[in-house]
């Protein structure tokens, strides 16, 4: 490394002659050496001679380094660093992360481990033959040390400046333990000169920063900018809504984290990607890339901060990411409030908005997600509703979600609501002060992004936190985008979009190709004003235990199905709680007027079958391209009639159990798909008996383990149902023949036709994700409340 060292500075000593000295120009420590672009010498040695501008007191490597449970890129050594060059004339500041390297401590085996001892850094600037001491910070508990330098002082001029680490305080002291003496490993990130502002910041050509803020279990309605009357959100109407776009329909595609996080940074639907049933296996498969990816690969420098900490390196949450914060899961880690993540993102952006590199900077706020608690209430009390004389305090949300605590009346349900509120107005505030961070420069070439991953009932419809429903105090988010200069300042848009629309929206702002497995569509030509937000429905799955539920939204009209009939046997009390609440609260088909019925309270799922159906439609070719085996489906019964029938398998598909009975491996299988408290299935041997009352609507059932058919018999209300009704694969007509599994296979879902029919077909799903249980996970989903 020494030698590369050397032979970097030959080359950069004509670079420099040519070039006229030293430039003013911001730069990255990491970038630097990882381009080569510094030497080794000690820093008292450091003069005219060699005249780089970066320099190490010993051996260098660069390493992924993560303290504290945050990740960074870090240049690794055992001393200290130094820097000579010219400070720009609108000033800077130098920041500096620093902490010992833990992989590279010495681990001796006859000696227990020491507690970490402080350590302390302090930056000095030498000019003109006097130096001063600009900067110290320490730290005890082992987390990195996060400090910056004003250098303004210095505008203009030409510097040397040194950092060094002080451990005990003590400067240069060496560590000792038995007879072996050494200099501890430092790990330094985020290190580097940053400019008072950007160069030119509003007109060069480069690609917009990008902030992506989220917030955890926000619903839409209970922000101003979605015309909620208490003040839960000021500073995101100051800086966002006042200055951007309001997106009034917005949709997650799960009522949960994981799957709606999923879904968000790849650009594709969740259920398509996540295809196990346990939630423990879910993260974002190795082979889609992320966004963080895509926009490292475009030269981004890239950043996340994880409240929530089911979102960790080991379900891909950390991929493309230089730095990323996650904390444990469990212990304290519920109470991890907004402050905590603005302790860690404030530096950062401190440290790389002025860089020469665009940036990439996600948040993620885990207030107001439950416990409804945080350093503003008082005695667990909200001035939102300060005559309130009960007993339960936000601490309780989880005990009555699962049955533990009762509700003993409206003034309950109304307190845990005004404390939600108050956990609104409180991460509302903090994300005012981390807005207020960026240089109004910064700001001008910076794409801001806010929304939610999913919202969080209230007693809305009997239920309380979130993961088992679909209606809109779970799935309607808020989405807020602000450009300065490129996006209509204080407009809003009506039209339904969903959240996977991000991606392809945010792909198209910095100039990435489109992939053409992204689902979502570029929303920039709307935000801009140019057209109207095309005509999509909003899709969304709950894609946790317990049967099947899916929905479609447009046109502030909504179609939530429940698949009621689907056999499930809960393995603990707590999922078998949820299960009944939804049985006794849930219809098998729910249609909302959203525009006349934003509660959901008035189903018109009876006497509006034609609207329905086209919701239903989409609904339907979402879940085929996820539900394994055959399919058989029905549709244009007339009300009333009965359709009875029965397959036949060949001998090579061998008949199993009903689905309510134990299945062995590769046994056929048959499942419900919507069907009606009156309709009748049984598997007997090779035949599979049904018998369907006639509804205005699709339903059927799906097989596994079978798919070779020996024959078909069809009858409608007692009369053979005619040949051409009986419909396979693509939508042939039946002619009476065997039909093995290529017969059966269709490249897409065939589309109904008028009056009555029965359809055959399967298609070919693959996994897209191997079904593989993360303990991290499954530990921080326990530590959330979603599973026992």
């Amino acid at each position: 490394m020494r030698w590369l060292a050397l032979l970097a500075a030959l080359a950069l000593l004509g670079g420099l002659a040519c070039g006229g000295g030293l430039e003013e120009a911001g730069f990255s420590v990491v970038d630097e050496v990882e381009a080569g672009r510094f030497t080794l010498a000690p820093c008292d040695r450091y003069g005219e001679d060699l005249p780089l501008v970066l320099a190490f007191d010993s051996e260098v490597k660069l390493s992924v380094i993560e303290v504290d449970s945050e990740r960074r890129r870090a240049v690794v050594t055992a001393g200290g660093l130094c820097w000579r060059g010219r400070v720009p004339r609108d000033g800077a500041l130098w920041t500096v992360a620093v902490q010992r390297a833990p992989a590279l401590r010495p681990a001796l085996a006859h000696r227990p481990a020491r507690p970490l001892r402080p350590l302390a850094v302090q930056v000095e600037v030498e000019q003109g033959g006097r130096r001063e001491v600009v900067a110290v910070a320490r730290r005890s508990d082992g987390g990195w040390i996060d400090l910056a330098a004003d250098l303004s002082a210095w505008a203009g001029k030409e510097v040397r400046l040194r950092v060094a680490t002080q451990p005990d305080g003590v400067p240069g002291a060496r560590s000792r333990e038995g007879e072996s003496e050494f200099f501890e490993q430092l790990a330094w990130s985020s290190a580097g000169l940053s400019r008072a502002r950007s160069v030119d910041s509003t007109t060069t050509a480069r690609p917009p920063n990008i902030v992506f803020v989220v917030v955890d279990t926000l619903r839409a309605d209970r922000t101003t900018p979605y015309g909620y009357q208490r003040p839960t959100t000021p500073e995101l109407t100051r800086w966002l809504a006042d200055r951007g776009v309001v997106l009034e329909e917005a949709y997650s595609q799960a009522p949960w984290t994981l799957p709606s996080m999923v879904s968000m940074m790849t650009g594709r639907y969740p259920g398509e990607l996540l295809r196990d049933s346990d939630p423990a296996s879910y993260g974002v498969p190795a082979a889609v890339p992320t966004l963080a990816e895509s926009l490292a690969e475009l030269g981004y420098e890239t950043a996340a901060f994880y409240a929530n900490f089911a979102l960790r390196d080991s379900n891909g949450f950390g991929r493309g990411l230089a730095t990323r914060y996650t904390p444990s899961a469990g212990g304290r880690s519920n109470f991890l409030h907004a402050e905590s993540v603005n302790r860690r993102a404030l530096p950062w952006i401190a440290a790389h908005q002025h860089q020469k590199r665009p940036f990439f900077l996600y948040l993620h706020y885990l207030d107001p997600h439950d416990p409804y608690d945080n350093p503003d209430l008082v005695d667990g009390r909200t001035d939102f509703d300060p005559d309130y004389a009960g007993s339960l305090t936000g601490m309780d949300v989880h005990a009555v979600y699962v049955g533990n605590r009762e509700i003993r009346g409206a003034e309950d349900v109304a307190h845990l609501s005004a404390l939600y509120d108050s956990e609104i107005r409180y991460v509302d505030r903090h994300l005012g002060e981390l807005l207020a961070s960026f240089d109004p420069h910064v700001v001008a070439n910076t794409l801001f992004v806010f929304t939610s991953d999913h919202g969080e009932e209230l007693f809305d419809h009997g239920g309380w936190k979130h993961g088992y429903t679909l209606y809109d105090e779970q799935i309607h988010v808020p989405l807020i985008f602000r450009w300065d200069g490129h996006l209509p300042a204080g407009s809003r848009l009506t039209g339904t979009v969903e959240l996977l629309d991000l991606l392809p929206t945010l792909a198209a702002a910095v100039g990435l190709e489109e992939d053409p497995s992204w689902q979502g569509i570029n929303l920039l030509p709307a935000l801009r004003g140019e057209r109207a937000i095309p005509r999509r429905v909003a899709f969304a799955q709950h894609l946790i235990s317990g049967p099947l539920r899916a929905a479609a939204v447009l046109d502030r009209t909504k179609l939530i199905l429940f698949n009621r009939a689907e056999p499930f046997a809960p393995q603990d009390r707590l999922i078998e709680r949820f299960w009944r609440q939804d049985v006794e609260r849930m219809e098998r088909r729910e249609l909302y007027d959203l525009a006349a019925d934003p509660g959901e309270r008035s189903n018109r799922a009876g006497d509006k079958p034609a609207l329905a159906g086209a919701l239903e439609r989409v609904i339907n070719e979402r879940l085929d391209r996820v539900l394994p085996g055959l399919r058989l489906m029905v549709s244009g019964l007339p009300s009333g009639s009965r359709l009875n029938g029965r397959l036949v398998f060949t001998d090579s598909a061998q008949a199993g159990p009903s689905p309510a009975d134990p299945a062995q491996p590769g046994s056929p299988r048959w499942h419900p798909y919507f069907l009606a408290d009156g309709d009748r299935v049984e598997l007997t041997g090779s035949v599979l008996s049904f018998e369907f009352i006639g509804e205005p609507f699709e339903k059927g059932l799906w097989l596994t383990g079978a798919s070779a058919v020996k024959s078909i018999e069809v009858s409608l209300d007692g009369e053979p149902l005619a040949a051409q009704r009986i419909l396979i694969a693509d939508g042939e007509r039946w002619r009476g023949q065997v039909l093995d599994a290529r017969a059966l296979t269709a490249a897409q879902r065939p589309s109904a036709t008028a009056g009555p029919a029965l359809r055959l077909w399967r298609r070919e799903v693959g996994s897209t994700l191997a079904a593989v249980l993360d303990p991290e996970v499954e530990e921080s989903l326990r530590a959330l409340g979603y599973i026992q």
